[in-house]
């Protein structure tokens, strides 16, 4: 059975509790979550608008990967197949497709462009960057930690126990850009100066008993340049609170 057919009516369930890592640098994922999928709540606010809906992710290693949205009452929204540094997305509600590479940006997600096998690490609680390469090394001064991207920008932010990531921010130069912290089970993202926020919850997690198929365009649909998915209309998102550290 489907795992988002499983989750249909977990609402009231605990959260899965989020993987130890404490041996791990904050941008890494622990080895245990590959081989699984995840059923997340998801709600966005913004200037396009709100929405809710869920997204179901399938880590199979870290070079692939699927992310499948539906809306509140199960009709398909968009679909994502990675597989090393490309990618399909299906917008299932234009009816369109398109190919990424390396990098890419999400409508509403103050991170982008940003690189395609990151996105994981973000629904995961990671810190969807990696440090410059050839940079001094960025490990954590007792729970906190400071690095900077390929681009310059910062990232610094602060552990808690295992070395699960409690919060971080995203600067660019000397100025906040993007502000993230983890709070009751729920991962929460924001950007003050455009009013957005991004709130998601791991609802459900089960062993992936075999590796998806990869994902092919329906005959129907069009190829298009790459954009942002598409909100679900007529929902709500969770109240908003704004992250701090």
């Amino acid at each position: 059975m489907p795992l988002s057919i499983l989750g249909a009516g977990c609402s009231g369930a605990p959260s899965p509790r989020p993987l130890p890592a404490p041996t791990l640098a904050p941008w890494q994922i622990p080895q245990a979550a590959y081989g699984s999928q995840r059923l997340y709540r998801v709600s966005y606010s913004g200037p396009e608008g709100e929405g809710s809906f869920r997204v179901t992710l399938r880590l199979v290693s870290p070079a692939r990967y699927q992310l499948q949205a539906v809306d509140p009452v199960g009709r398909a929204l968009w679909s994502l197949d990675v597989f090393d540094n490309s990618g399909l997305a299906l917008n299932h509600h234009s009816r369109t497709y398109c190919h990424l590479e390396g990098r890419f940006d999400i409508t509403g997600v103050p991170l982008g462009p940003f690189p395609l096998l990151s996105l994981p690490a973000l629904l995961l609680g990671r810190v969807p960057a990696l440090p410059a390469a050839g940079s001094p090394a960025a490990a954590p001064r007792g729970r906190a930690f400071d690095f900077r991207d390929e681009t310059g920008r910062r990232w610094y932010g602060n552990l808690g126990e295992q070395g699960l990531v409690t919060n971080w921010i995203l600067a660019e130069g000397s100025s906040p850009k993007a502000w993230y912290i983890h709070r009751d089970d729920w991962s929460i993202l924001s950007e003050r100066d455009r009013g957005v926020q991004v709130r998601w919850k791991e609802a459900l997690r089960e062993s992936l008993d075999r590796e998806p198929q990869r994902l092919e365009p329906p005959a129907n649909y069009k190829a298009t340049e790459c954009g942002g998915p598409d909100l679900p209309e007529g929902s709500s998102p969770q109240p908003q609170e704004e992250p701090g550290l």
